[in-house]
């Protein structure tokens, strides 16, 4: 697998997060709707290469442009082992490194060849807003009576960009790029009937960011993901729990909500000498219907990192 590196264009607000699983129900959703792929006929085809083990392509989580998740394990590099070690400047770092969400791909990079990044860098991630809304009669076109007023939280990306990884198996460069021209027509997530979400596709292209040459002694997440039976399990990592939902016409089959699910956030550090490409798995039988077909995309994409 070729890592790429996708620069998506996001000039507006939107309401649901850039996690890899969503992604992945977007994109299915777009082969459903279209035929003109070459290595898989429809969102069951495309489920069913996963299925099968012949991983056609893994998805990071959408990130602000320049920034990766902080690893978990950050914090230990700043550490002082006896108190009277510790200066001023060290206890801000120290405090900062607990603090940290995101990591320049500099800093990043100091982290996955085992140094110590330079945390003087301040790092911008998303940016969560308030905005005002009111509401629209159907009957006359207007807004609506005194107190129809509502506010609804919202996300932005610094300068509207965000970056997604993929690693793609060759052969499957532009089905992965039609995928996301035609998810880019529609928009992304919540709301996007209304504008939210909205984007487009400034670029993919071959990222050489990752590459190493040293013995990996462990890898660092950049996707949420669920782990699979034979997955490492000595390391460090946060988990949410996803309270998943049917996406397009199935939002109106009945229930729309899939079970909760536990997830690790990206930043999970593992401990193993032997870094795969990917781990993680998919998750069946998340809805409440019987023989849907219904998955939740859980794989993992790993970073080998050192030290």
């Amino acid at each position: 697998m070729r890592t790429y590196r996708i620069d998506l264009v996001v000039p507006s607000g939107f309401v649901t997060p850039w996690q890899s699983d969503t992604l992945f129900g977007h994109l299915c959703w777009a082969t459903e709707r279209h035929g003109s792929f070459s290595n898989f006929k429809g969102a069951a085809g495309l489920i069913d290469l996963f299925r099968s083990g012949d991983v056609p392509f893994i998805l990071s989580d959408g990130f602000p442009a320049g920034l990766l998740p902080a690893p978990i394990t950050l914090k230990r590099l700043f550490l002082s082992e006896s108190s009277e070690n510790l200066d001023k400047n060290s206890y801000a770092l120290m405090k900062k490194s607990k603090k940290c969400e995101y990591l320049t791909v500099e800093q990043f990079q100091s982290f996955q060849h085992g140094k110590v990044p330079d945390l003087e860098i301040d790092t911008k991630g998303f940016v969560k807003a308030t905005t005002l809304h009111n509401k629209i009669s159907r009957l006359t076109n207007t807004t609506g009576d005194a107190g129809s007023l509502f506010e609804r939280d919202e996300i932005f990306a610094p300068d509207g960009k965000v970056q997604i990884y993929a690693k793609v198996r060759e052969g499957f460069e532009d089905d992965l790029r039609l995928l996301f021209e035609l998810v880019a027509n529609s928009g992304f997530g919540a709301k996007k009937s209304s504008g939210k979400g909205a984007f487009s596709v400034e670029k993919i292209e071959l990222f050489s960011g990752f590459d190493r040459n040293f013995k990996p002694s462990g890898f660092v997440t950049l996707s949420h993901y669920v782990p699979a039976k034979k997955d490492p399990t000595d390391g460090a990592y946060k988990t949410m729990i996803k309270y998943g939902k049917l996406g397009e016409e199935r939002t109106f089959g009945g229930n729309p909500f899939k079970k909760p699910l536990i997830m690790l956030k990206p930043g999970a550090v593992f401990n193993t000498a032997d870094v795969k490409p990917y781990y993680g798995r998919l998750v069946e039988n998340v809805d409440y219907f019987s023989d849907s077909g219904v998955v939740q995309y859980g794989f993992g994409f790993p970073i080998p990192i050192t030290g």
